[in-house]
């Protein structure tokens, strides 16, 4: 759960696109500003700059700074979670042994640098783990040449904008779409999202990507199409040959005449357009994968760099503001305060003498009370929470913990047949609103043909932490 504000931008085919989160108690994060902001054309963004005397930064990046610099004014922020469309990147979806989880990261950029087409060049690379067996672990690679970050860096310096995270606008999509789309269901699904810059192509095996890929803009549907029968060929290599449940196109307009129909035939299962659920849904997706920490971060040192500077630097003014006023109370204390403090002690020493008494009687007629209530309320004991866990259990689901807290809840570590089942579990829990004032799923992990999970139930009035 988010504990700060989440800003974040995408930059997208001509535009950029923006939403600020706040937290908000049990349901993790509200939305309270976001827009859209068009990357103006070279031309147009030279003549506004000659107009009114903007020069700060060169004509290649005046466009995208501009953008970037209203969406700042309107979100009213300085740091912010960047996406990129995966079209400016290099991404693989690898299957390594599990024996490199201790030194993935090193394992990652070596198999990048091998696969990267920009020799030489120096790569910021980051991944993050899909899923993981006994033997192998999926890995989602991306890398983003020196190039790419130095063009961005200047318009976001230009913006007055730190980036803190940088991800990926296709995985911020795929968090939105698995919900309203089902993709977490058994079996291999298509997807293909006409959405941010060109064509991305993603396939999914129960729901974890096996193969993504940025087709970028595409001339012609034949074009399309050689290319979506190359990456399947691709996928089927890298993760074998399984029949394909259903494709889905993702767009905000219907796609080309012939395309769904060709699609149909190419991977042998129904094909339906989808127009996406909300048309900020990508950036949304990345500040909610941020919200749940999501490891994969592009962003490069010198940008990380920059951030801690600038929280030096706050830290070091707040110091110099807290000492100076610190110092003015000392000097009001040292000044104003003995004959201050005499009249205070005064007052409250009559005070005390006078409802001493009294407060005492009340305090220990609450105490007896409160210690009968604590010694006859089984409302919240451990056997009624065993029973209450117990009869909400769907089948296909096996309970290996139960961890009972008296003063703050219960939490359960289970294996179940299906990811459907967890959540269906969740919500039955979810609704005892009378008992719990929150029930929090800390995660669904596959392993040996099961899917583990750890489930935290917190009494109603307890603090969330």
């Amino acid at each position: 759960m988010a504990k700060s504000e989440i800003s974040a931008l995408a930059i997208g085919h001509g535009e950029v696109r923006g939403v600020r989160f706040a937290p908000r108690g049990r349901d993790g994060l509200t939305r309270v500003g976001g827009g859209v902001w068009p990357v103006e054309s070279a031309a147009a963004a030279d003549g506004a700059g000659a107009a009114d005397g903007a020069g700060q930064v060169v004509a290649s990046d005046r466009p995208l700074a501009r953008a970037l610099g209203a969406a700042q004014a309107a979100l009213g922020v300085r740091q912010v979670v960047l996406a990129l469309p995966l079209s400016r990147l290099l991404v693989r979806v690898l299957r390594m042994p599990v024996e490199v989880r201790d030194d993935l990261v090193s394992a990652v950029a070596l198999q990048m640098d091998k696969l990267s087409p920009f020799p030489g060049e120096e790569l910021t690379v980051s991944c993050e783990v899909l899923s993981e067996s006994d033997a192998s672990l999926w890995v989602f690679a991306a890398a983003m040449p020196a190039q790419v970050f130095g063009e961005l860096g200047s318009a976001l310096d230009a913006a007055k904008l730190q980036v803190v995270r940088t991800d990926i606008g296709a995985l911020g999509w795929l968090r939105a779409l698995c919900g309203p789309l089902q993709l977490i269901r058994p079996g291999r699904r298509i997807v293909l999202l006409d959405l941010d810059d060109g064509w991305d192509l993603l396939v999914l095996d129960q729901g974890v990507p096996v193969l993504v890929r940025g087709l970028g803009v595409m001339p012609d549907v034949d074009t399309l199409v050689r290319e979506l029968t190359l990456s399947l060929l691709n996928a089927e290599l890298e993760a074998g040959a399984v029949p394909v449940a259903d494709a889905v196109i993702v767009s905000r307009e219907a796609p080309a005449a012939g395309l769904a129909g060709r699609l149909e035939a190419l991977v042998g299962a129904p094909v339906r357009h989808q127009v996406p659920p909300t048309p900020d849904g990508g950036v949304e997706g990345v500040a909610q994968r941020t919200a749940e920490g999501a490891v994969l971060d592009l962003t490069p040192q010198s940008w990380r760099d920059a951030v801690c500077e600038a929280r030096v630097r706050r830290n070091v003014l707040a110091g110099v503001a807290a000492a100076v006023g610190l110092w003015a109370v000392i000097m009001a204390v040292l000044f104003a305060g003995p004959f201050a403090y005499q009249k205070l002690a005064a007052r409250t020493r009559r005070a005390a003498t006078a409802h001493a008494g009294a407060y005492r009687r009340v305090s220990d007629t609450r105490e007896r009370v409160n210690l009968i209530l604590a010694y006859t309320d089984r409302t919240r004991s451990a056997l009624e929470m065993l029973r209450l866990t117990s009869v909400q259990l769907p089948q296909g689901i096996t309970l290996i913990g139960f961890n009972y807290r008296r003063e703050d809840g219960v939490k359960l570590t289970g294996e179940a047949d299906a990811p459907t089942l967890v959540y269906e579990y969740k919500n039955e829990l979810d609704g005892e609103s009378e008992l719990f004032g929150s029930v929090t799923l800390m995660g669904v992990s596959a392993s040996r043909g099961k899917h583990k999970f750890d489930i935290d139930a917190k009494f109603k009035g307890v603090s969330q932490k």
